[in-house]
């Protein structure tokens, strides 16, 4: 049993061992204290970066809607909330103000707003907010007008679907509302200013119309008198007064010439053909009428073509000829006496391209052009100086015709000139050589002289002349006589139809302005009682002063097969009937009525002139299976077009009108059925401008020539295949 002191140490021991433990516990606990201060002082730190941040949220939020705000004011827009299915929509305080009302926050009833709609602009407004409700768009803006204290106002509103519920559909609109008043009023001037350019430019289409008219029609009496006293026996003198009268009156033509041409540059209406012809031919001939007077100055002439210069050339003859014409005449009018004239034709193959150029140079010695005056000399109604109208005359419009005609064809024009070295134009055009040689209906140059030999082609005609104007009725039957036809004649549209329904009439020369019945007027009628009647197709030529852009396709259009301008030379109205009476192969010379001319009981004439089989021939480079696939596809073509064309008419559709007249244009003048052509032509012009009465009496003479067409190409599919 242990004594005292043992126990004395035992318990001594325990309490040692308890004084140990409580110390483990005590450090236990201290270090748990201190976690729990350490974690205190981190939630208390990330409380403290929590408010810090949500403070710093706070004022981004508010600098945010202070710059929203502004952009808002500066925009001056209302905005919009409408939250469904509320029946009010909250507007902003600019709202109010827009009406002219208390510039206040608030809600307004969706009933009172569209009470405010204007009632031409309301079945909009319900359709756009309709589509919006039902999701069918998300976005949606319109514009419309909207009641004030003062009137009305025009607002451009911007409308987004801002919430969905559960099941997508739009819970809540949100948007803009914008004063567009000043916008408005800013279209509507613009609307007007347009109103008034139109107004001013069709003022000016009708101002040279009429001027071109006015001047045209006594121009044409005065230089045909001219050219009638110049054929009869004169003293020097008197010879000397009528070569400048003569001159005079070239010279006016020729500015009349060049206004208009202007104006229809200008105005996107000139058209450039592209068709072949003879290329040296067409520079000699230029070269030849201005050599003439480079001689009489007197100039040292030249022209020079180059050995490789094709014949053909594909492109616009009588455009070339006044684009060198012009060069030329300039270089004539510059150039003093003693001096020299270049004139230059080569052909360029362009670089890369295997392209082949025309390359056209005219140089003179004259007086040349400074650098700053070359910088304008293609700007129209422009002169090199002040006094250059004074000294050499001119309205400074040819050269700037120049320049847009060669554009317009493809090319480019440049200068280069020293003041007191005279001046070298250079020209380039695509080429274009033709793959078959195509040659019209003249061989050559006519002139006046030359009317004793056309007179082979045209003797024994009967042409009737409807002219109104007493002294160019005179001028053509003289010409007319002159070619050996016989001559009738009308004063206006009436006596015209009353004269040719006489019959024997082989061609007919038709002024277009008459009184009463026009021209116009009376070819449809013409042109209807040969259909009625089944009787042959009389040629009809325009030669009128109405010159303007579309007076030659409404001549076309209404029947017609020719047209030239006045005044109009000898050579240029026996070109005008000779091709009109190529168009319906008619033999020229025959001398005999239509009836016993040779050859008319070996074809029928409804059929005469439809194709050229001939020429279609030339084209294929005589591929006879080629050309009976084409005849097999073009009558199938034509007849389909012309169940279409009867189509749109009735339903009076412009665009089923126009797309099947032009492609029976294109498709005809392809098979050489030019009459067809012109007629598709004319039934297209017609549907653009929906002129569908027009329209309708052009579509029977165009069935009329189609069942022609269709006949010659049955008779070109029955003839056996060549060998």
């Amino acid at each position: 049993m242990p004594n005292s002191a043992q126990r004395i140490a035992l318990d001594l021991q325990r309490t040692l061992q308890d004084l140990k433990e409580e110390r483990e516990r005590t450090r236990v606990l201290m270090a748990e204290l201190d976690r729990q201060n350490h974690e205190l002082d981190r939630l208390r730190s990330s409380v403290h970066r929590e408010s810090n941040s949500r403070l710093l949220a706070e004022e981004a939020l508010d600098e945010t809607r202070d710059r929203l705000q502004l952009a808002v004011d500066a925009a001056r827009l209302a905005l919009w909330d409408w939250q469904l299915p509320s029946q009010q929509v909250f507007l902003t305080a600019r709202w109010g103000e827009m009406l002219g009302d208390i510039a206040m926050e608030g809600h307004w009833d969706t009933r009172g707003l569209l009470d405010r709609v204007h009632p031409d602009d309301l079945a909009r407004v319900d359709a756009v907010t309709r589509s919006l409700l039902k999701g069918q768009q998300q976005h949606a803006v319109s514009q419309y007008r909207v009641r004030t204290v003062d009137g009305w106002l025009w607002i451009e509103s911007h409308a987004m679907v801002a919430e969905h519920d559960a099941k997508g559909r739009p819970i809540r609109l949100m948007g803009t509302h914008a004063d567009i008043s000043e916008r408005k009023r800013v279209e509507a001037q613009g609307e007007r200013a347009r109103e008034l350019a139109e107004q001013a430019s069709r003022a000016k289409s009708e101002f040279l119309a009429n001027i071109s008219h006015e001047v045209r029609t006594p121009l044409n009496a005065l230089m045909g008198l001219t050219r009638l006293l110049m054929d009869s026996p004169l003293n020097p003198e008197q010879k000397s007064w009528l070569d400048l009268m003569d001159s005079s009156a070239h010279a006016l033509l020729a500015l009349l010439n060049d206004v208009l041409d202007l104006s229809r540059i200008e105005a996107g209406k000139l058209s450039i053909e592209h068709v072949p012809f003879n290329l040296r031919d067409t520079l000699d001939e230029v070269s030849a009428l201005y050599a003439e007077q480079a001689r009489a100055k007197p100039l040292d002439w030249t022209l020079q073509t180059a050995p490789d210069l094709p014949t053909q050339m594909l492109g616009d003859p009588g455009r070339l000829r006044q684009v060198l014409g012009n060069l030329l005449s300039n270089a004539l009018k510059f150039t003093p006496r003693g001096g020299r004239i270049r004139v230059s034709a080569q052909a360029l193959s362009a670089a890369g391209t295997g392209q082949r150029l025309l390359r056209l140079q005219v140089q003179d010695s004259g007086v040349g052009i400074s650098p700053k005056q070359q910088t304008t000399i293609f700007d129209a109604f422009t002169q090199a100086d002040a006094s250059t109208a004074r000294r050499f005359g001119g309205s400074g419009l040819g050269l700037a015709i120049c320049s847009r005609l060669v554009q317009l064809m493809g090319g480019g024009i440049e200068l280069q000139s020293e003041l007191g070295q005279g001046s070298t134009f250079t020209v380039t055009l695509p080429l274009g050589e033709p793959a078959v040689p195509d040659k019209g209906p003249l061989s050559g140059p006519v002139e006046l002289n030359g009317v004793a030999q056309a007179g082979q082609r045209f003797a024994g005609l009967c042409v009737l002349v409807a002219e109104d104007h007493p002294v160019n009725e005179l001028l053509m039957n003289q010409l007319l006589q002159r070619l050996g036809c016989t001559v009738r004649n009308a004063r206006d549209g009436d006596r015209a139809v009353q004269q040719w329904s006489q019959g024997g009439v082989d061609l007919v020369l038709m002024d277009v302005q008459m009184p009463g019945s026009n021209g116009l007027e009376a070819t449809r009628r013409i042109r209807e009682l040969e259909t009625l009647k089944g009787l042959p197709h009389t040629p009809i030529v325009a030669v009128t002063a109405n010159a303007m852009i579309g007076d030659r396709e409404a001549c076309l259009a209404a029947g017609m097969d020719g047209y030239t301008p006045k005044p109009v030379g000898p050579r240029a109205l026996m070109h005008a009937m000779d091709d009109a009476l190529r168009r319906i192969s008619l033999p020229p010379a025959h001398g005999l009525p239509v009836e016993s001319a040779p050859q008319a009981s070996q074809r029928s004439p409804a059929t005469a002139g439809a194709i050229d089989v001939n020429k279609l021939r030339r084209r294929l480079d005589g591929d006879e299976a080629t050309l009976r696939q084409l005849a097999h596809a073009m009558r199938s073509d034509l007849a389909e077009r012309l169940e279409q064309l009867q189509a749109a008419l009735l339903s009076q559709d412009p665009h089923l009108a126009i797309a099947h007249a032009h492609g029976l244009k294109g498709s005809l003048g392809s098979m050489t059925a030019e009459r067809g052509a012109l007629l598709s032509k004319g039934l297209e012009l017609a549907a653009r401008s929906r002129d569908w009465k027009l329209f309708e009496r052009a579509l029977p003479l165009m069935q009329t020539e189609a069942q022609q067409i269709d006949t010659a190409l049955a008779a070109l599919l029955s003839e056996p295949p060549a060998a």
